[in-house]
């Protein structure tokens, strides 16, 4: 499983995720979700965010976004968990609150 991202997490474009609208919280930063906003240093690069999310995964109705997803200046997402992976039990929607995380081996 790919790692989540989360507010503040870099773009391979430099720019970095500047909103997570979702009240789930991993590691005690917001995780980030589609439609959620980033910003991006390259020229007329504006009004950019994630465009793609797990469809397994949703908070709220919106998929979660993980490393390697796009943003809609065709950057890709970048997480800084680096190998943490996704820790829940039920049907794969997460519900507003705290996501438990556990650490890959």
């Amino acid at each position: 499983m790919k790692p989540v991202i989360r507010l503040g997490d870099p773009t391979s474009h430099g720019g970095k995720v500047v909103s997570a609208s979702s009240t789930t919280t991993m590691f005690g930063k917001a995780v980030a979700l589609v439609g959620d906003s980033v910003t991006c240093p390259q020229q007329g690069h504006t009004n950019c965010v994630i465009v793609e999310g797990d469809p397994t995964w949703t908070v709220g109705g919106k998929g979660v976004a993980l490393d390697g997803h796009a943003v809609s200046c065709g950057a890709k997402l970048i997480s800084t968990l680096g190998s943490v992976m996704r820790g829940y039990e039920g049907s794969g929607t997460a519900s507003s609150g705290t996501v438990s995380a556990a650490e890959s081996v």
